[in-house]
This record gives C-alpha cells, structure tokens and sequence, in this order.
C-alpha cells in the first residue's frame, strides 16, 4: 500500500501544469455549464414529445373503436339484435322465455385445506356390510309405512233399543 501511495504521489508531483491546460480545462467546463440548461430542457421536450405521441394513439384508438360502433349501428340486423337483447323484443311467431337468476349461490370458503391426510377410526368394510345385512333383515319401507298408516277398525257396537 506504501508504494502505491509513493508512486502515485511521486506521479502527481511529476505533472506539469502550463497556462494553456488551464485554459482548455476552463473553457471546457464553461463550455458544459453553457450546454446544461440546453441539454435539459432538450430531453424534456423529448419526453413530453413520446407522451403527446401516446396521448395522439390512445385517441385515434377511441375514434376508431367509436367508427366501428357506428357502422355497427348502421347495420338492420345488428340493430335488430340490439333491440332483442335490451328491449325483449320478438319477432312474429316467435316465444320469449324470461329466466328470473334468483337462486343464490354461497360464497367459496377462502380457507386453505390441508396437505395431510386424516385418518378414519372406522373400517368401511365393516360398516358396508352392517349396513348390507340391516337393510336385508329389515321390512320393506313401503309395507312399513302401509302398516303404520292403515286405521284400526273397531267392531260396531250392538245397538240397543231405547224404549
């Protein structure tokens, strides 16, 4: 690191330093104080130049999607679609079946399911086949249900003369 530092100081002291390499470094440091202020407000205009040129496609991209809605609306079966979907309009011959979208759907759960696996207590093989021999032993529903449902019927009582 010594000898670095020997070198370079010994390098600066042999500089020699004229009239006329102050004067170049002078004039060119004037020089780029004069250019600054240009310079900026050159890439200024530049950037305001590419947003105005954005601005300008952004525009004509309006004003060609609004030419192709009116050629669109300039079109009788365009017009006629329109006229079906926003007014219900029919053409002769013609049914229209309103559907009513009443029928509320809940929400997706936003939690996050699990990367594990549970573990069931039960054996479902076992539990198939207690299943398949208590509806096998067990009465048919529909007799059950019959059964439990049919009136008991009382013997009529005798009658007996009131005198």
């Amino acid at each position: 690191m010594k000898r670095w530092t020997a070198d370079f100081s010994a390098w600066v002291s042999s500089l020699r330093v004229s009239g006329v390499t102050v004067l170049a470094v002078v004039v060119l440091v004037l020089g780029a104080l004069m250019l600054s202020p240009n310079i900026s407000t050159f890439v200024q205009q530049q950037r305001e130049l590419s947003q105005l040129r954005a601005s300008v496609e952004e525009h004509r991209a309006a004003v060609e999607e609004i030419d192709a809605e009116r050629a669109r609306w300039k079109d009788p079966a365009y017009v006629r679609s329109q006229a079906r979907d926003r007014l219900l309009y029919v053409m002769p011959g013609e049914t229209q079946l309103s559907i009513i979208d009443d029928v509320l759907i809940p929400a997706e759960s936003d939690e996050e399911t699990e990367s594990t696996l549970t573990e069931t207590e039960t054996n479902w093989a076992r539990e198939f086949g207690a299943t398949f021999l208590i509806a096998g032993m067990s009465e048919h529903p529909d007799k059950a249900a019959a059964a439990e449902e049919a009136p008991i019927e009382e013997a009529p009582a005798a009658e007996t003369p009131v005198e």
